[in-house]
């Protein structure tokens, strides 16, 4: 990012709970790390850099869920949402769209989480195929929470298929603790 300062990886500073929502490790340094997106982004609006302010809106809305903040950081990502659409970038509205579900989830709006990360899992099937399995992650996680455990089941073993065929043994464990949530089937 063009004039923006290195930020932490706020996956770094964070642990999943039981409901594998994010929670700090050190909150200490998410605020800090937040106070200095912050920054960031005021200098990147003063200087018209827009693909710099969709990316820290990101970033902020991330780590305001973070720290719980959960309609700040909904308002965030939406922002975030809106100026990728306007820049025309579609992996990063697609991006931006997970986020603001997971955001949503967060905040107990299940159905609102729902709802947008179905939208996000479609554009990343038709626009973006290398986020779908993060999308469809984030929204197995919230059918969960609504309750869906047939439809969680079947969004958490389509991301496990993709993300084993990438490869990544970090984001197969990630999707193999999110299917261990669901009870088993009869």
């Amino acid at each position: 990012m063009r004039g923006a300062p290195a930020l932490p990886d706020l996956e770094a500073l964070s642990e999943l709970d039981e409901r594998l929502r994010a929670r700090p490790t050190d909150a200490r340094a998410v605020r800090d790390a937040l106070a200095r997106a912050e920054t960031a982004l005021a200098a990147a609006r003063r200087g018209g850099d827009r693909r710099a302010e969709q990316r820290l809106l990101g970033y902020v809305g991330n780590a305001r869920r973070l720290l719980g903040h959960h309609e700040a950081a909904v308002a965030d990502l939406r922002e975030s949402r809106r100026l990728a659409e306007r820049l025309g970038d579609q992996r990063a509205a697609v991006v931006a769209l997970a986020r603001l579900g997971e955001a949503l989830r967060c905040a107990d709006r299940s159905e609102e989480a729902v709802r947008t990360l179905r939208r996000a899992e479609r554009e990343a099937a038709a626009s973006a195929a290398e986020l779908r399995h993060f999308a469809l992650q984030h929204l197995g996680k919230a059918l969960l929470d609504a309750g869906d455990d047939a439809g969680a089941r079947a969004c958490l073993g389509e991301a496990l298929a993709l993300r084993r065929a990438r490869g990544d043994a970090e984001l197969v464990a990630s999707t193999e603790a999110a299917l261990r949530l669901l009870p088993p089937t009869q």
